[in-house]
């Protein structure tokens, strides 16, 4: 059936087994009724064979992969990854202390981000990470004087902002000039000079970042041909540097997109350093764990209003907030194989009071009553990272699975656990 055509392209590591959806040789019916609410549920098979796909495709160029962990900060995935030998991409103080903590060295940790604090700059120094990327010169600046104060030397990359399109959509592009993010091309040869002669900085490396959920690698070649540019125009004044960070963003299927191939997106990049004396840096997350996870959600009720049929589900905006901000599609199916019964359309809600709080607007679905449990596809990116607890709803828990066992990697939280976390003063 079509439903199961579409559930093999976008979510590999889940199928139908005795008519019933599982991963990781486990029935998913058994995580949620465990969860008794919303969970995610990511196979850890799945998420090491989408990075294995980029240590293959680039085995051939001295290439490190920092992976994302913006993208999905699981502890389990962390831990999975680091003793695949990757790297991580980190963006705030939090995401280098979990880092950290799951046991990835320092050593190949790249901090990015275009807002660091003091303190956040100073964690890392300490740390010894591998490369700070740096956005402003006022961060050039503050970053000279706290390592310095440590009597430390930063190595930096600074991000470049080739001011290209990405080809997606205009709320996750970031390479264009009227972006937030990165230094001006015209001003980065400046600031690299400025940097070398600068005590407590070490040049090390070029950087960018286009955007994310990239589907043509086109865009990719084309930054990456004014980086280079860029490279050289350094190298001929002088300026030895080692690492050529293209950044993440490569897409993955949510719908009927065709995504490229991480082995075309590897060739793009191999053609582009080309020559020379470079260490590839590259930092994807949503490739690597978007495929690999879901979220699975138990139906509170069906009704008929407005000529409409919706189906109320307890997950909601704050579980899975990307339909409500960026109008994200994520194919929804249920966790019992439905048979050749005739689907029909449906507005699939959540309980939250916001009339945002939607996921799909007519969508196909089989019979669906309370008590019955579907699965979000593709939901393993951006998805619990971006959880809340508005309305006081309990964030979705989160589960790993692989060889018929599971286990959940954030347990399932009470509202005892949202009381205890707020105090009142004691003067009120």
């Amino acid at each position: 059936m079509m439903f199961k055509d579409q559930l093999a392209a976008i979510a590999p590591g889940f199928s139908y087994k005795n008519g019933r959806l599982e991963a990781g040789g486990v029935d998913l019916s058994e995580v949620v009724n465990a969860a008794r609410g919303p969970v995610y549920v990511y196979s850890l098979d799945a998420v090491l064979e989408n990075f294995l796909d980029f240590q293959r495709a680039f085995a051939d160029q001295p290439t490190r992969i920092c992976y994302a962990m913006k993208a999905n900060d699981c502890l389990a995935i962390l831990k999975l990854l680091g003793g695949a030998g990757s790297g991580v991409d980190v963006v705030s103080g939090g995401e280098l202390a979990l880092a950290l903590s799951a046991g990835i060295p320092a050593n190949r940790i790249v901090f990015s981000g275009v807002g660091k604090s003091d303190r956040e700059l100073a964690q890392a120094v300490k740390a010894g990470v591998m490369q700070i990327n740096v956005e402003t010169q006022y961060e050039l600046g503050q970053l000279a004087q706290i390592a310095t104060s440590l009597g430390k030397e930063a190595p930096i990359a600074l991000r470049v902002n080739p001011d290209l399109e990405a080809g997606t959509l205009d709320q996750i592009s970031t390479g264009r000039a009227t972006d937030k993010f990165g230094v001006a091309y015209e001003d980065a040869p400046r600031l690299y000079m400025e940097a070398e002669k600068t005590p407590g900085l070490a040049p090390k490396g070029i950087a960018m970042h286009i955007g994310s959920q990239i589907g043509n690698t086109d865009f990719l070649a084309a930054a990456c041909a004014k980086l280079r540019s860029l490279w050289e125009s350094l190298s001929a004044s002088g300026l030895k540097l080692e690492r050529f960070d293209v950044g993440g963003g490569l897409g993955i299927r949510y719908k009927n997109e065709t995504a490229p191939l991480v082995q075309s997106y590897a060739d793009t990049i191999k053609k582009a350093v080309s020559g020379l004396d470079a260490e590839v840096v590259l930092e994807p997350g949503r490739r690597i764990v978007g495929p690999a996870g879901v979220l699975l959600s138990t139906v509170i009720s069906v009704k008929e209003s407005g000529g409409r049929r919706f189906v109320i589900l307890d997950a909601a905006m704050n579980d899975l907030i990307r339909p409500a901000l960026y109008k994200a599609w994520h194919e929804i199916v249920p966790l019992i194989d439905p048979g050749s019964v005739p689907w029909t359309p449906a507005d699939v809600v959540g309980p939250v009071c916001e009339s945002t709080d939607k996921f799909a607007d007519q969508r196909p679905l089989p019979p669906l009553q309370p008590g019955d449990q579907v699965a979000f596809l593709a939901a393993g990116a951006y998805g619990s990272v971006m959880g809340s607890e508005y309305n006081s709803r309990p964030r979705a828990a989160e589960a790993v699975v692989r060889d018929g066992q599971w286990s959940f990697t954030r347990n399932p939280r009470s509202y005892d656990d949202i009381i205890r976390e707020q105090h009142a003063p004691a003067w009120l």
